[in-house]
């Protein structure tokens, strides 16, 4: 398992740590303070230090590993514009057919943080799928 690999599994595993704390806040606290679980998040920032390159990792990365990291983060990158696309018209379209004129300003930080979320945990996904489809591929020739 490479760098690339331990990391993307730490922001998955991170990302799990903290849907399953909002889900258990959400039953005291209600969804607003619930939110706060998502700071769990923050622990993927760990990544880069526990797993720091080492003298005997010369080659960081082949032609592989750049174009998987690339389709990655490129597949991450459309599901979040895609995120942006439906957090900002949803709430719109529920409000426009209950009579309502105005969005809450309190919305607009979760549309942005829903975005930066889907990006980093889609992006761990589909490179830990890339690099599953490879390995698999290898093993049957």
């Amino acid at each position: 398992m490479n760098r690339e690999q331990k990391m993307a599994w730490l922001i998955v595993g991170a990302f799990a740590l903290a849907l399953t704390g909002f889900l258990t806040l959400l039953l005291f606290v209600g969804p607003k303070g619930a939110t706060g679980a998502f700071g769990l998040c923050g622990l993927a920032g760990l990544g880069p230090i526990l797993f720091r390159r080492t003298s005997a990792d010369i080659v960081s990365a082949d032609e592989r590993d750049v174009d998987i990291a690339r389709r990655a983060t490129v597949g991450g990158g459309m599901l979040s514009y895609l995120t942006f696309v439906l957090t900002s018209f949803v709430p719109w379209y529920i409000l426009y057919h209950r009579g309502q004129t105005t969005v809450s300003i309190e919305i607009l930080p979760l549309i942005t943080f829903s975005g930066f979320i889907v990006l980093f945990v889609s992006r761990a996904i589909i490179l830990l799928v890339l690099y599953g489809r490879g390995e698999r591929e290898q093993h049957v020739r």
